[in-house]
Protein backbone atom coordinates (compact mmCIF):
# COMPACT_ATOMS: atom_id res chain seq x y z
CA UNK A 1 0.00 0.00 0.00
CA UNK A 2 2.49 2.93 1.02
CA UNK A 3 4.37 1.73 -2.39
CA UNK A 4 0.84 2.41 -4.39
CA UNK A 5 0.88 5.66 -2.40
CA UNK A 6 4.49 6.98 -2.38
CA UNK A 7 3.88 7.11 -6.61
CA UNK A 8 2.32 10.27 -6.09
CA UNK A 9 5.09 12.75 -5.59
CA UNK A 10 4.40 15.94 -3.50
CA UNK A 11 3.83 18.74 -5.97
CA UNK A 12 4.94 22.09 -4.61
CA UNK A 13 2.02 25.33 -5.44
CA UNK A 14 3.91 28.21 -4.61
CA UNK A 15 7.40 29.20 -3.47
CA UNK A 16 11.53 28.05 -4.54
CA UNK A 17 10.55 24.29 -3.73
CA UNK A 18 8.23 24.42 -7.12
CA UNK A 19 11.83 25.64 -8.99
CA UNK A 20 14.09 22.90 -7.42
CA UNK A 21 12.12 20.09 -8.30
CA UNK A 22 14.59 17.00 -8.36
CA UNK A 23 15.07 15.78 -11.87
CA UNK A 24 13.71 11.83 -11.63
CA UNK A 25 13.55 9.70 -14.40
CA UNK A 26 10.15 10.37 -16.37
CA UNK A 27 8.22 13.42 -15.81
CA UNK A 28 10.39 15.67 -13.61
CA UNK A 29 7.08 16.39 -11.39
CA UNK A 30 5.83 12.57 -11.15
CA UNK A 31 8.61 10.93 -11.31
CA UNK A 32 6.76 8.42 -13.59
CA UNK A 33 3.96 7.68 -11.55
CA UNK A 34 1.27 9.92 -13.11
CA UNK A 35 0.12 11.43 -9.99
CA UNK A 36 1.02 14.35 -7.60
CA UNK A 37 0.28 15.73 -4.39
CA UNK A 38 0.02 19.67 -3.35
CA UNK A 39 2.12 20.52 -0.83
CA UNK A 40 -0.70 22.57 1.30
CA UNK A 41 -1.04 22.38 5.08
CA UNK A 42 -2.72 19.94 7.02
CA UNK A 43 -6.49 20.27 7.23
CA UNK A 44 -6.41 22.12 3.73
CA UNK A 45 -9.39 20.66 1.66
CA UNK A 46 -6.72 19.13 -0.96
CA UNK A 47 -4.14 17.56 1.53
CA UNK A 48 -3.59 13.79 1.08
CA UNK A 49 -5.21 14.33 -2.48
CA UNK A 50 -4.03 12.12 -5.18
CA UNK A 51 -3.83 14.51 -8.60
CA UNK A 52 -3.07 13.60 -12.24
CA UNK A 53 -0.03 15.19 -13.08
CA UNK A 54 0.28 17.13 -16.59
CA UNK A 55 2.50 14.89 -17.78
CA UNK A 56 -0.74 12.11 -18.22
CA UNK A 57 -2.42 14.80 -21.05
CA UNK A 58 -0.90 12.66 -23.61
CA UNK A 59 -0.67 9.74 -21.76
CA UNK A 60 -1.38 6.75 -24.12
CA UNK A 61 -4.50 4.60 -22.92
CA UNK A 62 -2.85 1.25 -22.26
CA UNK A 63 0.10 3.61 -20.09
CA UNK A 64 -2.82 5.06 -18.01
CA UNK A 65 -4.30 2.12 -17.39
CA UNK A 66 -0.98 0.34 -16.31
CA UNK A 67 -0.75 3.35 -13.54
CA UNK A 68 -4.13 3.51 -12.43
CA UNK A 69 -3.27 -0.15 -11.77
CA UNK A 70 -0.19 0.65 -9.96
CA UNK A 71 -2.25 3.16 -7.95
CA UNK A 72 -5.32 1.06 -7.49
CA UNK A 73 -3.39 -1.32 -4.96
CA UNK A 74 -5.31 -4.43 -6.35
CA UNK A 75 -1.90 -6.49 -6.95
CA UNK A 76 -3.63 -10.24 -7.38
CA UNK A 77 -7.06 -9.20 -7.31
CA UNK A 78 -7.14 -7.41 -10.92
CA UNK A 79 -8.04 -10.63 -12.22
CA UNK A 80 -11.40 -10.61 -10.65
CA UNK A 81 -13.50 -9.13 -13.06
CA UNK A 82 -17.29 -8.65 -13.92
CA UNK A 83 -16.36 -11.21 -16.84
CA UNK A 84 -15.40 -13.91 -14.63
CA UNK A 85 -18.11 -13.10 -12.11
CA UNK A 86 -21.20 -14.93 -12.02
CA UNK A 87 -24.35 -12.67 -12.57
CA UNK A 88 -26.42 -14.80 -9.98
CA UNK A 89 -23.48 -15.76 -7.35
CA UNK A 90 -22.39 -19.21 -6.11
CA UNK A 91 -25.47 -19.91 -3.63
CA UNK A 92 -27.73 -22.49 -5.22
CA UNK A 93 -30.66 -20.85 -3.20
CA UNK A 94 -33.11 -19.02 -5.69
CA UNK A 95 -33.78 -16.08 -3.33
CA UNK A 96 -29.95 -15.67 -2.51
CA UNK A 97 -28.98 -15.70 -6.59
CA UNK A 98 -31.85 -12.85 -6.62
CA UNK A 99 -30.29 -11.00 -3.69
CA UNK A 100 -26.57 -11.17 -5.45
CA UNK A 101 -28.28 -10.49 -9.11
CA UNK A 102 -29.40 -7.17 -8.11
CA UNK A 103 -25.66 -6.36 -6.09
CA UNK A 104 -24.18 -7.59 -9.62
CA UNK A 105 -26.74 -4.68 -10.92
CA UNK A 106 -25.87 -2.14 -8.99
CA UNK A 107 -22.10 -2.48 -8.74
CA UNK A 108 -22.13 -2.58 -12.79
CA UNK A 109 -23.96 0.92 -11.95
CA UNK A 110 -21.55 2.69 -9.58
CA UNK A 111 -18.20 1.20 -11.93
CA UNK A 112 -19.68 3.17 -14.75
CA UNK A 113 -20.73 6.56 -12.72
CA UNK A 114 -19.64 6.25 -9.56
CA UNK A 115 -22.19 7.88 -6.56
CA UNK A 116 -23.00 7.14 -3.81
CA UNK A 117 -22.20 3.97 -1.59
CA UNK A 118 -22.56 0.26 -2.42
CA UNK A 119 -22.50 -1.74 0.69
CA UNK A 120 -21.89 -5.65 0.58
CA UNK A 121 -22.96 -7.97 3.10
CA UNK A 122 -22.10 -11.48 3.20
CA UNK A 123 -19.97 -14.65 5.06
CA UNK A 124 -16.87 -15.46 3.15
CA UNK A 125 -17.21 -17.21 0.58
CA UNK A 126 -19.91 -15.63 -1.40
CA UNK A 127 -18.51 -12.99 -3.81
CA UNK A 128 -18.03 -10.24 -1.77
CA UNK A 129 -14.40 -9.11 -2.55
CA UNK A 130 -14.86 -10.57 -6.40
CA UNK A 131 -17.40 -8.20 -6.89
CA UNK A 132 -15.32 -5.09 -4.90
CA UNK A 133 -12.82 -6.01 -7.24
CA UNK A 134 -14.41 -5.97 -10.02
CA UNK A 135 -15.60 -2.31 -10.11
CA UNK A 136 -12.03 -1.19 -9.14
CA UNK A 137 -10.72 -2.96 -12.22
CA UNK A 138 -14.19 -1.49 -14.27
CA UNK A 139 -13.29 1.88 -12.95
CA UNK A 140 -9.61 1.99 -14.12
CA UNK A 141 -10.73 0.70 -17.47
CA UNK A 142 -12.83 4.12 -17.14
CA UNK A 143 -9.53 6.06 -17.01
CA UNK A 144 -10.58 6.77 -12.85
CA UNK A 145 -8.61 6.41 -9.88
CA UNK A 146 -9.36 4.49 -7.26
CA UNK A 147 -8.00 2.98 -4.14
CA UNK A 148 -8.85 -0.47 -3.16
CA UNK A 149 -7.61 -1.48 0.94
CA UNK A 150 -7.84 -4.76 2.77
CA UNK A 151 -8.84 -3.03 6.32
CA UNK A 152 -6.80 -4.91 8.77
CA UNK A 153 -3.96 -3.70 5.95
CA UNK A 154 -4.62 -0.39 5.76
CA UNK A 155 -5.19 -0.09 9.95
CA UNK A 156 -1.23 -2.10 9.88
CA UNK A 157 0.12 0.45 7.41
CA UNK A 158 -1.30 3.62 9.64
CA UNK A 159 0.10 2.11 12.47
CA UNK A 160 3.56 1.67 10.54
CA UNK A 161 3.53 5.13 9.31
CA UNK A 162 3.84 6.17 12.85
CA UNK A 163 7.43 4.82 13.15
CA UNK A 164 10.39 8.10 12.73
CA UNK A 165 11.85 5.68 9.24
CA UNK A 166 8.37 4.97 7.43
CA UNK A 167 8.07 6.03 4.31
CA UNK A 168 5.39 7.72 4.56
CA UNK A 169 4.06 9.65 7.21
CA UNK A 170 0.67 9.01 8.64
CA UNK A 171 -1.26 12.19 8.29
CA UNK A 172 -0.27 11.79 4.28
CA UNK A 173 -1.20 8.19 4.09
CA UNK A 174 -5.01 9.01 5.96
CA UNK A 175 -5.76 11.62 4.26
CA UNK A 176 -4.36 10.01 0.39
CA UNK A 177 -7.18 7.43 1.79
CA UNK A 178 -9.93 9.62 3.19
CA UNK A 179 -10.10 11.54 -0.02
CA UNK A 180 -9.47 9.08 -3.05
CA UNK A 181 -11.75 9.87 -5.85
CA UNK A 182 -13.19 5.89 -5.06
CA UNK A 183 -12.67 4.04 -2.18
CA UNK A 184 -12.73 0.21 -1.77
CA UNK A 185 -12.67 -0.92 1.81
CA UNK A 186 -12.65 -4.88 1.73
CA UNK A 187 -13.99 -6.73 4.64
CA UNK A 188 -14.62 -3.83 7.14
CA UNK A 189 -15.17 -5.78 10.86
CA UNK A 190 -12.38 -8.74 10.77
CA UNK A 191 -9.86 -6.24 11.95
CA UNK A 192 -9.15 -6.63 15.59
CA UNK A 193 -10.79 -3.71 17.58
CA UNK A 194 -9.64 -1.12 19.94
CA UNK A 195 -10.55 2.43 20.83
CA UNK A 196 -8.21 3.23 18.38
CA UNK A 197 -8.93 1.28 15.87
CA UNK A 198 -12.84 2.13 16.37
CA UNK A 199 -11.89 5.97 16.23
CA UNK A 200 -9.90 5.11 12.73
CA UNK A 201 -12.98 3.79 11.16
CA UNK A 202 -15.48 6.39 12.21
CA UNK A 203 -13.34 9.18 10.57
CA UNK A 204 -12.25 7.25 7.80
CA UNK A 205 -16.53 6.71 7.42
CA UNK A 206 -17.71 10.11 8.98
CA UNK A 207 -15.13 11.72 6.27
CA UNK A 208 -16.44 9.96 3.04
CA UNK A 209 -19.97 10.25 4.58
CA UNK A 210 -19.90 14.22 5.02
CA UNK A 211 -18.05 14.65 2.09
CA UNK A 212 -20.63 11.78 -0.23
CA UNK A 213 -17.25 10.39 -1.96
CA UNK A 214 -17.60 7.41 -4.08
CA UNK A 215 -16.54 4.14 -1.82
CA UNK A 216 -17.60 0.66 -1.88
CA UNK A 217 -17.57 -1.48 2.11
CA UNK A 218 -17.68 -5.42 1.87
CA UNK A 219 -18.08 -7.20 5.64
CA UNK A 220 -19.03 -10.01 6.84
CA UNK A 221 -21.01 -8.71 9.71
CA UNK A 222 -24.62 -7.08 9.82
CA UNK A 223 -24.53 -3.91 9.86
CA UNK A 224 -26.53 -3.43 13.30
CA UNK A 225 -22.83 -5.25 14.59
CA UNK A 226 -21.44 -1.68 14.56
CA UNK A 227 -21.58 0.87 16.76
CA UNK A 228 -24.20 3.47 15.89
CA UNK A 229 -22.09 6.23 14.74
CA UNK A 230 -20.87 3.54 12.30
CA UNK A 231 -24.15 1.78 11.39
CA UNK A 232 -26.11 5.18 10.84
CA UNK A 233 -23.80 5.88 8.14
CA UNK A 234 -23.98 2.83 6.53
CA UNK A 235 -27.35 2.28 6.05
CA UNK A 236 -28.40 5.27 5.23
CA UNK A 237 -30.51 5.32 1.99
CA UNK A 238 -30.14 8.89 0.67
CA UNK A 239 -26.52 7.81 0.34
CA UNK A 240 -25.75 4.04 0.83
CA UNK A 241 -26.99 1.05 -1.08
CA UNK A 242 -27.31 -1.83 1.03
CA UNK A 243 -26.82 -5.64 -0.27
CA UNK A 244 -26.93 -8.38 1.43
CA UNK A 245 -25.61 -11.14 -0.58
CA UNK A 246 -26.80 -14.31 1.10
CA UNK A 247 -28.35 -15.76 4.40
CA UNK A 248 -27.26 -16.81 7.44
CA UNK A 249 -26.24 -15.01 10.45
CA UNK A 250 -24.52 -12.55 8.80
CA UNK A 251 -27.60 -11.18 6.82
CA UNK A 252 -29.55 -11.22 9.82
CA UNK A 253 -33.03 -10.40 9.21
CA UNK A 254 -32.34 -9.62 5.52
CA UNK A 255 -32.86 -14.25 5.12
CA UNK A 256 -36.67 -13.46 5.71
CA UNK A 257 -37.19 -10.07 3.96
CA UNK A 258 -38.87 -11.49 0.78
CA UNK A 259 -39.15 -8.14 -0.71
CA UNK A 260 -36.25 -8.76 -3.52
CA UNK A 261 -38.35 -12.37 -4.38
CA UNK A 262 -39.64 -11.84 -8.74
CA UNK A 263 -43.14 -11.90 -8.05
CA UNK A 264 -43.40 -9.42 -4.67
CA UNK A 265 -41.30 -7.07 -6.58
CA UNK A 266 -43.59 -6.96 -9.49
CA UNK A 267 -46.83 -5.77 -6.71
CA UNK A 268 -47.19 -2.03 -7.18
CA UNK A 269 -49.78 0.14 -7.65
CA UNK A 270 -49.73 0.73 -10.93
CA UNK A 271 -50.07 -3.26 -11.77
CA UNK A 272 -52.84 -3.33 -8.97
CA UNK A 273 -56.06 -4.46 -10.66
CA UNK A 274 -59.59 -3.49 -8.65
CA UNK A 275 -61.27 -6.25 -10.71
CA UNK A 276 -59.11 -9.61 -10.85
CA UNK A 277 -59.40 -9.48 -7.08
CA UNK A 278 -63.09 -8.49 -7.07
CA UNK A 279 -66.45 -10.60 -7.77
CA UNK A 280 -68.72 -7.68 -8.69
CA UNK A 281 -68.99 -4.48 -9.42
CA UNK A 282 -69.87 -3.29 -5.98
CA UNK A 283 -66.88 -5.76 -4.47
CA UNK A 284 -64.62 -3.48 -6.67
CA UNK A 285 -65.12 -0.17 -5.29
CA UNK A 286 -64.72 -1.58 -2.49
CA UNK A 287 -61.23 -2.87 -3.08
CA UNK A 288 -60.63 0.30 -5.01
CA UNK A 289 -61.25 2.34 -1.81
CA UNK A 290 -58.93 0.40 0.01
CA UNK A 291 -56.22 0.69 -2.72
CA UNK A 292 -56.70 4.57 -2.15
CA UNK A 293 -55.80 4.56 1.48
CA UNK A 294 -53.25 2.13 0.82
CA UNK A 295 -51.46 4.65 -1.63
CA UNK A 296 -51.88 7.41 0.94
CA UNK A 297 -50.29 5.71 3.42
CA UNK A 298 -47.70 4.44 1.27
CA UNK A 299 -46.89 8.42 0.61
CA UNK A 300 -46.70 9.14 4.20
CA UNK A 301 -46.36 5.96 6.23
CA UNK A 302 -47.28 6.71 10.05
CA UNK A 303 -49.27 4.53 12.12
CA UNK A 304 -50.70 0.83 11.04
CA UNK A 305 -52.60 -0.26 8.32
CA UNK A 306 -54.32 -3.74 8.67
CA UNK A 307 -55.64 -5.77 5.51
CA UNK A 308 -58.07 -8.33 6.31
CA UNK A 309 -59.74 -10.33 3.87
CA UNK A 310 -60.38 -13.73 2.73
CA UNK A 311 -57.66 -15.91 0.44
CA UNK A 312 -57.09 -14.44 -2.85
CA UNK A 313 -58.84 -11.14 -2.41
CA UNK A 314 -55.27 -9.19 -2.87
CA UNK A 315 -54.12 -8.46 0.53
CA UNK A 316 -50.29 -9.52 0.05
CA UNK A 317 -50.60 -7.49 -3.74
CA UNK A 318 -51.36 -4.26 -1.43
CA UNK A 319 -48.83 -5.13 1.03
CA UNK A 320 -46.36 -5.72 -1.27
CA UNK A 321 -47.61 -2.64 -3.20
CA UNK A 322 -46.61 -0.44 0.06
CA UNK A 323 -43.40 -1.76 0.36
CA UNK A 324 -42.18 -1.51 -3.16
CA UNK A 325 -43.45 2.28 -3.17
CA UNK A 326 -42.09 2.85 0.23
CA UNK A 327 -38.56 1.05 -1.30
CA UNK A 328 -38.72 3.20 -4.03
CA UNK A 329 -38.75 6.92 -2.31
CA UNK A 330 -35.78 5.79 -0.21
CA UNK A 331 -37.65 4.37 3.02
CA UNK A 332 -36.31 0.52 4.32
CA UNK A 333 -39.41 -1.44 4.80
CA UNK A 334 -39.04 -5.12 5.48
CA UNK A 335 -41.93 -7.34 4.09
CA UNK A 336 -41.62 -10.92 5.98
CA UNK A 337 -44.54 -13.55 5.99
CA UNK A 338 -45.32 -14.46 9.24
CA UNK A 339 -44.31 -18.58 9.08
CA UNK A 340 -40.95 -17.12 7.23
CA UNK A 341 -40.62 -15.21 10.17
CA UNK A 342 -40.82 -17.81 13.11
CA UNK A 343 -38.95 -20.08 11.06
CA UNK A 344 -36.02 -18.02 10.99
CA UNK A 345 -36.03 -16.66 14.40
CA UNK A 346 -36.35 -20.59 15.42
CA UNK A 347 -32.86 -21.48 12.96
CA UNK A 348 -30.85 -18.73 14.07
CA UNK A 349 -31.78 -19.39 18.25
CA UNK A 350 -28.67 -20.71 19.77
CA UNK A 351 -28.71 -21.07 24.14
CA UNK A 352 -25.21 -20.82 23.71
CA UNK A 353 -25.29 -18.10 21.09
CA UNK A 354 -27.86 -15.71 21.57
CA UNK A 355 -26.57 -13.07 19.70
CA UNK A 356 -27.97 -13.89 16.26
CA UNK A 357 -31.33 -14.49 17.47
CA UNK A 358 -31.69 -11.15 19.38
CA UNK A 359 -30.03 -9.34 16.54
CA UNK A 360 -32.85 -10.47 14.16
CA UNK A 361 -35.32 -9.94 16.21
CA UNK A 362 -34.29 -6.55 17.09
CA UNK A 363 -33.72 -5.63 13.41
CA UNK A 364 -37.18 -6.99 12.55
CA UNK A 365 -38.80 -4.92 16.04
CA UNK A 366 -37.23 -1.42 14.94
CA UNK A 367 -37.11 -1.44 11.02
CA UNK A 368 -38.60 1.89 9.49
CA UNK A 369 -41.27 0.09 8.20
CA UNK A 370 -42.58 -3.35 8.51
CA UNK A 371 -44.92 -5.56 6.72
CA UNK A 372 -46.70 -8.74 8.05
CA UNK A 373 -48.09 -10.61 5.30
CA UNK A 374 -50.23 -13.71 6.17
CA UNK A 375 -50.63 -13.02 10.12
CA UNK A 376 -52.81 -16.34 11.32
CA UNK A 377 -51.09 -18.69 8.90
CA UNK A 378 -48.00 -19.90 11.50
CA UNK A 379 -48.25 -22.94 13.82
CA UNK A 380 -50.12 -21.98 17.15
CA UNK A 381 -47.96 -22.52 19.61
CA UNK A 382 -46.82 -20.70 23.20
CA UNK A 383 -43.42 -20.16 21.83
CA UNK A 384 -44.58 -18.24 18.13
CA UNK A 385 -47.50 -16.42 20.27
CA UNK A 386 -45.19 -15.06 22.46
CA UNK A 387 -42.36 -14.14 19.90
CA UNK A 388 -45.42 -12.55 18.04
CA UNK A 389 -46.67 -10.38 20.89
CA UNK A 390 -43.48 -9.06 21.79
CA UNK A 391 -42.85 -8.02 18.41
CA UNK A 392 -46.29 -6.31 17.68
CA UNK A 393 -46.51 -5.25 21.35
CA UNK A 394 -43.15 -3.65 20.88
CA UNK A 395 -43.77 -1.37 17.22
CA UNK A 396 -47.36 -0.37 18.76
CA UNK A 397 -45.85 1.36 21.91
CA UNK A 398 -43.04 2.87 19.56
CA UNK A 399 -45.57 4.06 17.33
CA UNK A 400 -43.67 2.54 14.24
CA UNK A 401 -45.33 2.17 11.13
CA UNK A 402 -46.68 -0.86 10.25
CA UNK A 403 -48.83 -2.78 7.60
CA UNK A 404 -50.38 -6.33 8.59
CA UNK A 405 -52.74 -8.66 6.29
CA UNK A 406 -54.72 -11.31 8.07
CA UNK A 407 -57.78 -13.51 7.34
CA UNK A 408 -58.66 -13.94 10.87
CA UNK A 409 -61.87 -12.53 12.15
CA UNK A 410 -61.14 -10.52 15.85
CA UNK A 411 -63.03 -13.37 17.81
CA UNK A 412 -60.32 -15.18 16.36
CA UNK A 413 -57.41 -13.65 17.70
CA UNK A 414 -55.36 -13.85 20.89
CA UNK A 415 -56.78 -10.86 22.96
CA UNK A 416 -53.95 -8.98 23.63
CA UNK A 417 -53.02 -9.02 19.27
CA UNK A 418 -56.28 -8.13 18.79
CA UNK A 419 -56.73 -5.08 21.62
CA UNK A 420 -53.70 -3.49 19.55
CA UNK A 421 -54.50 -4.56 15.90
CA UNK A 422 -58.32 -2.71 16.17
CA UNK A 423 -56.77 0.07 18.59
CA UNK A 424 -58.47 3.17 16.57
CA UNK A 425 -55.88 5.82 17.66
CA UNK A 426 -53.09 4.10 15.48
CA UNK A 427 -54.93 1.41 13.07
CA UNK A 428 -56.86 1.71 10.13
CA UNK A 429 -58.61 -1.33 8.97
CA UNK A 430 -59.09 -2.22 5.18
CA UNK A 431 -61.12 -5.05 3.72
CA UNK A 432 -61.20 -6.42 1.27
CA UNK A 433 -64.15 -7.96 -0.55
CA UNK A 434 -67.06 -9.07 1.79
CA UNK A 435 -65.73 -10.35 5.28
CA UNK A 436 -66.65 -10.61 8.56
CA UNK A 437 -63.55 -9.47 10.20
CA UNK A 438 -65.70 -8.12 13.54
CA UNK A 439 -67.88 -10.89 14.09
CA UNK A 440 -71.21 -10.87 14.39
CA UNK A 441 -71.41 -10.20 17.82
CA UNK A 442 -68.84 -7.87 17.61
CA UNK A 443 -69.58 -4.85 15.86
CA UNK A 444 -66.64 -2.17 14.69
CA UNK A 445 -66.01 0.40 17.00
CA UNK A 446 -65.24 3.16 14.31
CA UNK A 447 -65.44 3.35 10.80
CA UNK A 448 -63.37 1.10 9.11
CA UNK A 449 -62.29 3.17 6.67
CA UNK A 450 -60.05 6.36 6.54
CA UNK A 451 -57.09 6.98 8.53
CA UNK A 452 -58.69 7.95 11.95
CA UNK A 453 -56.49 11.00 13.97
CA UNK A 454 -54.84 10.37 17.09
CA UNK A 455 -56.55 12.56 19.89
Amino acid sequence: MQNAIQQASVLPTEGPAAEEAPEEEGCPHCGGAGFVRKDVRLGHPDFGRAFPCECTNDEAEDDKRARLLRFSNLGPLSRLSFDNLSPRGRSPSPQHQERFGAANQAALAFAEEPAGWLVFVGPSGCGKTHIAAAIAGRCIEKGRAVLFMVVPDLLDHLRAAYQPDAESGYDELFETVRNAQVLVLDDLGVQSTTPWVEEKIFQLINHRYSAQLSTVITTNLDLASFGSRVQTRLSDPALSQVHYLEGGASAGAAQIDSLDLPLLRGMTFKSFDAKLVASDAAEAREVQSAYRTAMSYAEDPKDWIVIAGQTGRGKTRLAAAIANYARDSGKQPMFVVVPDLLDGLRSAYNPQNPASFDTMFDQVRNVPLLILDDLGAQSGTPWADEKLFQLINHRYNACLPTVITTNLAVTEMDARLRSRLTDPQISTILLMGPFDFWGKQSPPPVPVRGRPRRS
